[in-house]
């Protein structure tokens, strides 16, 4: 099972994005993502699926 947080962080920073610049591509808080990609909080099925997006991380890759 891959970690999330882990996903998004390499991702963004892979990306060259802030963390301020997905935060707001993604409709959130700079301190909410943080957060997220810290493991303080678990974002919803719907934060999580924008930030996906923005990523272009597949939310249910195939198995």
């Amino acid at each position: 099972m891959v970690d999330y947080r882990v996903l998004i962080r390499k991702r963004r920073l892979e990306k060259h994005l802030t963390q301020k610049q997905l935060a707001e591509m993604s409709d959130i808080t700079q301190p909410y993502l943080y957060e997220i990609e810290s493991g303080r909080k678990s974002p919803s099925i719907d934060v999580l699926a924008k930030i996906c997006e923005v990523l272009e991380i597949k939310l249910f890759p195939d198995e």
